[in-house]
């Protein structure tokens, strides 16, 4: 991977931490206290979120990483746990759009429609489709609480790879290092 690929991958990796952890913190506070004052807030950031990691995926995908566990006995178990995370940084705000769009309640990005809202005339509002809502609800609520379990296990990790195994791994993520 040429230095400006690492560069583009590194910068890709913590925006993408920087925002799926503060959402990830967002949803939990509003889901265990019942406050409702973040919702547009989560949601738009939400969005930029799910766009942020399919380009990361896009630039995955033609940037492909070495793995510091190639060759070992944990390989297999490496490739999975990221492919875990990969994939429910993917269906965790699908699952919130399915939610939020279903349930009438719309998605705005900072005053941009993207999914319109549906109230009544009295101001309630009007769920498109409840049931397919309630799935997006129960998928989105749960694969938090998942997703938040495997963002520990992925930093563990990587403490264990800079602490205990004295690799490069954490330190490659920080600092890159200009091989060209």
């Amino acid at each position: 991977m040429t230095f400006q690929a690492q560069q583009v991958t590194r910068v890709l990796h913590w925006l993408s931490a920087l925002f799926i952890i503060g959402l990830l913190g967002s949803g939990i506070y509003m889901a265990d206290g019942n406050d409702y004052a973040l919702y547009d807030w989560h949601k738009a950031f939400g969005v930029i979120a799910l766009l942020l990691v399919i380009i990361r995926l896009y630039h995955r995908k033609v940037n492909p990483w070495q793995s510091s566990a190639k060759g070992s006995q944990h390989e297999k178990y490496v490739q999975l746990m990221h492919q875990f995370l990969l994939t429910a940084c993917v269906l965790m705000p699908i699952s919130g759009l399915i939610y939020s769009g279903l349930g009438g309640f719309g998605v705005d990005v900072f005053g941009i429609e993207i999914i319109p809202h549906r109230y009544s005339e009295n101001g309630q509002v009007l769920a498109f489709n409840q049931a397919g809502s309630d799935i997006g609800k129960a998928i989105h609520y749960y694969l938090g609480y998942l997703m938040t379990a495997l963002v520990i296990i992925h930093v563990a990790a990587a403490l264990k790879h800079h602490f205990f195994d004295k690799d490069n791994t954490l330190s490659a993520m920080i600092k890159a290092k200009n091989n060209d």
